[in-house]
Formats: C-alpha cells, sequence, structure tokens
C-alpha cells in the first residue's frame, strides 16, 4: 500500500490506483495522513472536516467514511473486524503508515541523504529523486482548509528549499548553463525568497555577466523595497559588494583542459572493437576529416564508461574535450546541451579572446551559450553554433561527447544534426550515447540525426571480458561456474553483471539493482511498471492479454508500454513474455514485496 498527499491524495495497492470514494472521503484519509502513526482525537476529527461546525449527524457520517475507508486501505486478505491500517482507538482514529509508504516522508528522507552528501553529484541525484515525487501542490485539493493549510505550506517551502539546492549544486559543479534559466524563472516566479535572487545574480556573475548581475540584485531590492518595504539581507548586500570587487571567492577555479586521469581498465573490458572505431574516427578527424558516433545500446550496457574511456583516449591524442549529459528534468531546456558543451570552455578564455571567438558570424551564437538569451533558434543561430565548433575545432581537435541522447532537447538536436552534414572537412568528432528503446520527448528528431552519425552497437559482455571483470571486482579469480551463473542471470548486461556479483560476494540483497530497475521503469513510460510487475508475477503464465488484465491497463496502452520495454531490452518479444535477464524479474518481486515506492506506479 503506497499513499500519495504531493499533489492530489491517492492511494495505490502494488500499480493499482484504487478509488477512495467521496470528497468527504478523501477529506478524512488526507487528514489522518497529517499526522501518520498518531491517534486523532474524534472531536478534533469532527471540528477539522466540518469547520469547526459538525452537524448533529456528523459522529455517525465518520464512521461511514471511516467504514468506507477500510475497505479501501486495509490488505485484501485482512480478517474482517481486525483492521491492522485504519484502527480505532478508545479516543479516536489512527492510520499507520510506513514512512516509504507515504511520498512526503519519502521526499523529507530524501532531503536528508542529500544534505549529508559529501559529493555534489550524490547531492543532485538525491535532490533529483524527491523533487520527482512531487504530482502538484501539497494535499491539492485540501490545502486552502484551516487543518491542512500549515502542512501544505511547510512541504511546499521544503519544495523550494529543494529547488534551490539543486540549483546551487547546478552552479558549484560549473554547470551554469543549466542553472541560470531555471534560477531566472524561479526568482521570478518566487519574489520573495533572497536565496533565488542570490543563486540567480552568483550564476550570471559566473557567466562573465556582471552587469546582468547587479541589475538582478537591483532588480531584487526594487521588489523588497516596494512590496515589503525592507532592505535585502545581508546575503545578498554581501554578494553586490563582493561582484562590485570581483572577490576571488565568487570563481570556480577553471576545469583543467588537458589533465584527466585515464578511465580505469575495467571499465572498458569487452569494448576492444567499440574504442577501435572511436580511434579511428579520432585519427581521420586530427587528420581534418572529421566525423560523428552513435554508441548504441539497451540501458546498462556500459555506454557512460565507454564515454569516459573515448575521452581518456582522446585527452591521450592532444583532443580537447568539450562533452554535456542530457536529463529528462532539463529536455526542454532549449539548446541545454549545447550550452553544457560551449560554456566551459567559453569561461577558461580570457576575455579578450572569448569576444573575438563569438565575433562575426558566431556572433548569433554567443545569445544561446554564453549569454543565455532567448533565440529564435532558426538559421542563423544553428550555422554560428556550427562555426563555433569549427573555430575551436581549428585551434585544437576538438572532440565533442553527449551521454543519454535521447534525453536531448530540440534545439540542441537539431544544431548536431547540422553540424552532423557538415564537418567533414574539419578535425572535429562528435561521439554520442543512446539507450535503445527509452522514450525520447522528440524522436522523430532524434531518429533523424541518429541516421546521420555512424552507427557503432553495444552488446553484452564477452565471457574473457566479463572474467576479468570479476577478478578485477572479487579480487581473485572467480570459479568458471560463478561466471557462466552470473552471466546466465545478468545476460551479460555491464551494469546488472557488476551489482549482480557485488551482492552475490556480499551475500546481501541487491538493493542498487532494484533502485535501476525501478528507474528504467519510470524512463520506459507509463503502464510500463504494471506491465513489469504482472509479467513478473504470471511468470510462465504470461500471455499478453493475461498481463495486460493483471496490470489494469487496456490493451493499447499494454501494446505501447511492451514496445517500450522490449525495445530496451528488459522483455523478450516472444510469447509468453518473459524478462530477458532473470535478475531483473527478481528486482521488480523483491521491490514489490520490500514497498519501494519506485516499484509502485499508477498505471
Amino acid at each position: 500500500m503506497r499513499f500519495g498527499v504531493l499533489g492530489t491524495v491517492e492511494v495505490w495497492r502494488g500499480n493499482e490506483r484504487l478509488e477512495v470514494g467521496t470528497p468527504r472521503n478523501r477529506a478524512v484519509l488526507a487528514r489522518l495522513l497529517l499526522s501518520p502513526g498518531r491517534v486523532i482525537p474524534v472531536d478534533q476529527l469532527l471540528d477539522d472536516l466540518w469547520e469547526g461546525d459538525p452537524p448533529p449527524q456528523a459522529l455517525s457520517s465518520l464512521r461511514t467514511f471511516v467504514c468506507r475507508l477500510r475497505r479501501v486501505v486495509e490488505p485484501p486478505a485482512q480478517e474482517p473486524g481486525r483492521p491492522s491500517v485504519l484502527i480505532t482507538e478508545p479516543r479516536g482514529y489512527v492510520l499507520r503508515v510506513e514512512e516509504a509508504a507515504l511520498d512526503s516522508a519519502r521526499f523529507e528522507r530524501l532531503l536528508q541523504q542529500a544534505r549529508a552528501a559529501t559529493e555534489p553529484r550524490t547531492a543532485l541525484d538525491l535532490v533529483d529523486e524527491a523533487l520527482g515525487l512531487w504530482r502538484g501542490p501539497a494535499y491539492a485539493e485540501f490545502a486552502h482548509t484551516l487543518w491542512a493549510r500549515g502542512e501544505a505550506t511547510r512541504l511546499q517551502e521544503l519544495q523550494l528549499g529543494a529547488t534551490e539546492r539543486r540549483l546551487d549544486t547546478l552552479l558549484a559543479l560549473g554547470r551554469h548553463a543549466e542553472a541560470v534559466p531555471a534560477l531566472e524563472a524561479h526568482a521570478r516566479a518566487q519574489p520573495t525568497r533572497e536565496e533565488g535572487w542570490r543563486l540567480l545574480a552568483l550564476g550570471l556573475y559566473r557567466s562573465s555577466r556582471q552587469g546582468d548581475a547587479l541589475a538582478v540584485l537591483a532588480e531584487a531590492r526594487r521588489y523588497l523595497a516596494d512590496e515589503l518595504g525592507v532592505d535585502p539581507g545581508p546575503e545578498l548586500r554581501k554578494l553586490e559588494a563582493d561582484i562590485l570587487a570581483q572577490t576571488a571567492e565568487l570563481d570556480l577555479p577553471p576545469a583543467p583542459v588537458a589533465t584527466r586521469k585515464p578511465v580505469a581498465r575495467l571499465r572498458c573490458l569487452g569494448r576492444d572493437d567499440q574504442l577501435a572505431a572511436a580511434g579511428a574516427a579520432m585519427a581521420a578527424a586530427e587528420s581534418g576529416t572529421g566525423g560523428s558516433l552513435l554508441f548504441d545500446g539497451v540501458p546498462g550496457a556500459g555506454k557512460t564508461q565507454l564515454l569516459r574511456g573515448v575521452e581518456a583516449l582522446a585527452d591521450m591524442r592532444g583532443f580537447q574535450v568539450a562533452q554535456a549529459q542530457a536529463h529528462p528534468l532539463e529536455s526542454e531546456y532549449d539548446y541545454g546541451v549545447a550550452r553544457q558543451i560551449f560554456e566551459p570552455i567559453l569561461y577558461a578564455l580570457p576575455a579578450q579572446e572569448r569576444q573575438q571567438l563569438l565575433s562575426g558570424t558566431v556572433e548569433p551564437a554567443a545569445d544561446i551559450v554564453w549569454h543565455n538569451r532567448p533565440s529564435s533558434g532558426g538559421p542563423d543561430a544553428l550555422h554560428a553554433l556550427y562555426r563555433l565548433a569549427v573555430r575551436l575545432a581549428e585551434r585544437v581537435p576538438l572532440l565533442i561527447l553527449i551521454d543519454d541522447l535521447q534525453w536531448c532537447d530540440p534545439g540542441s538536436l537539431r544544431w548536431l544534426a547540422y553540424l552532423a552534414r557538415r564537418i567533414e572537412r574539419a578535425p572535429l568528432l562528435v561521439a554520442a550515447s543512446r539507450a535503445t528503446g527509452v522514450p525520447a520527448g522528440d524522436g522523430q528528431l532524434l531518429e533523424s540525426l541518429c541516421s546521420i552519425f555512424g552507427l557503432v552497437r553495444l552488446g553484452g559482455l564477452p565471457r574473457e571480458a566479463a572474467a576479468a571483470l570479476a577478478g578485477e571486482l572479487l579480487g581473485a579469480e572467480p570459479e568458471p561456474a560463478f561466471i557462466s551463473s552470473c552471466l546466465r542471470e545478468t545476460g551479460g548486461n555491464t551494469f546488472l553483471f557488476t551489482e549482480h556479483m557485488r551482492a552475490q560476494g556480499a551475500g546481501e540483497r541487491s538493493t542498487s539493482i532494484e533502485r535501476w530497475v525501478a528507474g528504467q521503469l519510470r524512463h520506459a513510460g507509463p503502464g510500463a511498471a504494471a506491465l513489469a510487475e504482472a509479467v513478473a508475477a504470471l511468470d510462465h503464465d504470461a500471455e499478453f492479454h493475461a498481463v495486460a488484465d493483471l496490470a489494469g491497463l487496456p490493451d493499447s496502452q499494454a501494446a505501447a508500454a511492451l514496445s517500450a520495454l522490449v525495445g530496451m531490452g528488459i522483455l523478450g518479444d516472444g510469447s509468453p513474455l518473459r524478462f530477458t535477464q532473470p535478475v531483473v524479474r527478481r528486482a521488480v518481486l523483491e521491490g514489490v514485496r520490500a514497498g519501494v515506492p519506485q516499484f509502485a506506479l499508477s498505471p
């Protein structure tokens, strides 16, 4: 059983979204969820639900509502008359809900973990996961009531703080091109929050837009004075003084370009052919014949680690490397990937050299990748970005790396297509990875781009590579039968093989595989989690129509979810339906049994 309050109040059993009933039934549930595990006195419930004026029959009505709710929230096999979730106490009622089953509690737990994280990238992942739990305003249909208003406001404050923490972490990682557009929207949507103005001004300053940063601080000062009658707080005043003085503590050190450490050997085991293809493309680029490569494989095949190996190879050959990581939360930021690629390089250049680089035919690109100003995205912008890439490559051979191309924003996809058709005479190589089958925001545009790139497919780990990887991970040569078992369980999927082996060696359940599988089911789109759980439950009887019925999906939605899961290599396309890796089926079943929230997705 899972309860949701970060949006409308909802209840799920497994993958089934349950119908709670009338608005008054939902109000009773929402009021109990405000204090899970605590007894709410009957008098308090009556007073809250009828806003201080309960009618004579209110107590009888409350008992009826509670009875109806029990039919929803109690386990189907629960003995009648012995409730275990919604319990009657001498003074009132209590709803017993585990922390993992309530999305608001899960949200706060993830924020605590993010605050304790010492690595910014880890903190960013945790905050992203926490924000992904929100479906709308907390207690949406009851936020106006006196009894829910305080908690809804508290949760909203935590959400806004998490949003600011995410943007602050992006700035700390040097990803100003991603952070500034989001900060522009956040600061103006929440103008009374000084932290939003501070982060926006800092991001603009680190983008070499000192004038714009000071203008933002002046705008914040005017708003606070006009609307609230107060002066900016000490943090804003200090930032303004530091910007005027160009204090060194505001700057991030430029990222080194050619001092990256080579990728560990085990991370590219079994990928000699793919690295050889990249090396040949680099050799061609060095001689002035540019090209583009697409590393295509199912989720977990090791595409990201392969790109790191390509990066290390480029470093050794003296290439300048520019890279971007596409993400589903940022797929609507137009030219977001292009900004990731160019901004760190531009930031590291002296001002005069940067100005020369962005002059002439490249000038329209400056608005996109440096000034973060809106652009029409027309032919002039595409050509300017193309010319900027060529100018950089003419200085030193350039490698552009893009991970998870399926989540790239449309503007950057159009630019990459424009670039790929015109780089045959430039010392430039574009290498990207794509997760096969993962639904894309603009699938047609993505497929058009991928058809231009040279395709390099990633299959499963060869047995020799798997044995070598196992030896490196376990510190000893494993038995051949153990290797065969791990390959059979994981289908040679690099991520699954690695995590399964670690779990087997430690004698533990692999929660990392469960989290990964849950993430892939989310990426697969609506209905995918329900379909996967039905296939896991039915096992040998998993015929399509039986699976669709158990999942509660119409045939059309079930077919779409099946197509995505087959494309991603999670399910096979035969009949009955089967998981391609047994370890994934077990992860789905274990996730459901353990109440992992990600496995309780509604169709």
